[in-house]
């Protein structure tokens, strides 16, 4: 029996290990199935319930206040044939009839009696880990996007794993939680589905790609949208997931650092994502020939001394996937001069992107293997453009420099990979093969 099982029963029930591992036997490793089955299975055993009935009866023919015994109540009684002896028993073993006889007047005097009242009843249990539908928005992922934009508010996104009960616990101890649903409703467009769901595959499709939905150490999975750029901001994958009162305040301290307006400047990323693993049982032919050509030039490239640390690793099971990485901490810094280097940051940024020139309009290329096409999404709608694939990143600035979008003409801005959210300034030189910007996705954003 899986000891964590055991540990997440007992978390849930304080009942004792042995009964832990009982129930869970019953329910054939079902831990909700076990739990419903702890609350709804009388606690008494058959001999402490022969006992207490017993006493009962006793206790009926006590005598009363004033001294004086009360009388023998009637009482109408089956009578068993002194004959049954039992299973396996015989004429005159008396004893085996009646035992059976005594267990027989306790079962019938039990179902006289009303049942008591079980506050832990199936219907309550149910209560207790219904999906918090009241905190809900009932919308597509595109709806969402839309409410988001338009209302100022983050797009909170809960994937939940159904066979995994740390998923179905967070109903019950966080989204019923009554600071967080006030911080929830007020600042976020929440959205609750589970994998399977067909309406969770644009979600898996964005933000766990490559297989990486079937990991269970990713969940519980809950993480924050960015509703402009669709830049997965924030995510919470560990286990076990933050109590109720550190989830608040790490969502109160997110709201602090995060702003969705437009004035204001955003944390960004400082450190390096790690590179996700590509499960090979998932990939193209395409792609495994692509693959492959990469993994032997980094090798041919390394020699002896090494191989190709940053290249993209390769999965063939659920084992070898990491977890996600939250894209928050990459934001935070050690350092006490962090709000120095910050300010330099931006300063050398801007004069980067000066120095770029605005008199290099773009022509699309004829389409052909050597080409890609590239989509670009702001904040009135997209476009898509076709590039070489040996075209440098800085082409992609001249354009936009060059034929600026209606009513943008002059403002600086900034072109970040979706949904890493890669400033992609930092790869001017690069080609855009090189850049991983092969039918892509790039949110512009302006600095206004």
């Amino acid at each position: 029996m899986d000891d964590e099982l055991a540990a997440n029963f007992m978390a849930v029930t304080g009942a004792d290990e042995n009964i832990a591992r009982q129930l869970l036997d019953m329910a054939n490793g079902d831990l909700p199935q076990a739990v419903l089955l702890y609350y709804e299975t009388d606690e008494e055993e058959d001999e402490a319930m022969a006992k207490r009935l017993q006493e009962e009866m006793y206790a009926e023919t006590a005598t009363t206040s004033d001294g004086i015994r009360a009388p023998i109540a009637r009482t109408t009684e089956v009578l068993v044939e002194p004959s049954y002896g039992g299973i396996g028993g015989g004429v005159g073993d008396g004893f085996g009839g009646g035992a059976d006889a005594i267990y027989e007047q306790l079962r019938r005097r039990q179902q006289r009696q009303p049942a008591p009242a079980n506050p832990f009843s199936q219907a309550r249990l149910a209560d207790l880990f219904r999906p918090p539908y009241d905190l809900m928005e009932r919308c597509s992922w595109e709806e969402a996007r839309a409410m988001g934009k338009a209302e100022k508010r983050w797009i909170l996104a809960n994937l939940q794993d159904m066979s995994d009960f740390l998923c179905q616990a967070l109903n019950r101890d966080i989204w019923k939680d009554r600071a967080i649903r006030e911080l929830v409703r007020e600042n976020f467009v929440f959205l609750q589905f589970s994998r399977e769901d067909p309406e969770a595959q644009s979600y898996v499709q964005y933000y766990l790609p490559g297989g990486q939905d079937e990991n269970p150490d990713n969940y519980p999975h809950v993480a924050i949208v960015d509703p402009r750029t669709g830049e997965q901001v924030k995510v919470w994958s560990e286990r076990p997931f933050p109590s109720a009162a550190s989830f608040h305040a790490q969502l109160a301290e997110f709201l602090d650092r995060y702003s969705l307006d437009s004035t204001r400047k955003n944390p960004v990323q400082t450190g390096k994502a790690r590179q996700p693993a590509r499960d090979v049982e998932r990939m193209t032919e395409e792609e495994m020939l692509e693959m492959a050509l990469q993994n032997s030039l980094e090798t041919s490239g390394s020699g002896s001394a090494g191989g190709g640390g940053g290249g993209v690793g390769v999965g063939s099971g659920t084992e070898s996937r990491p977890s996600l990485q939250d894209p928050d901490e990459l934001t935070k810094g050690e350092t006490e001069t962090e709000e120095t280097e910050e300010t330099e940051e931006v300063s050398e940024s801007s004069a980067a992107f000066a120095r770029i020139a605005s008199d290099r309009p773009h022509e699309e290329p004829a389409n052909g293997p050597s080409t890609t096409r590239i989509q670009f999404r702001h904040p009135t709608g997209r476009v898509i453009r076709r590039f070489a694939a040996d075209d440098r990143v800085l082409r992609i600035y001249e354009w936009l420099k060059a034929e600026p979008l209606e009513g943008k003409d002059g403002l600086e801005f900034e072109l970040k990979v979706v949904p890493q959210g890669h400033d992609l300034l930092e790869d001017l030189d690069k080609t855009i093969e090189e850049a991983g910007l092969k039918q892509a996705t790039v949110m512009i954003e302006f600095i206004e």
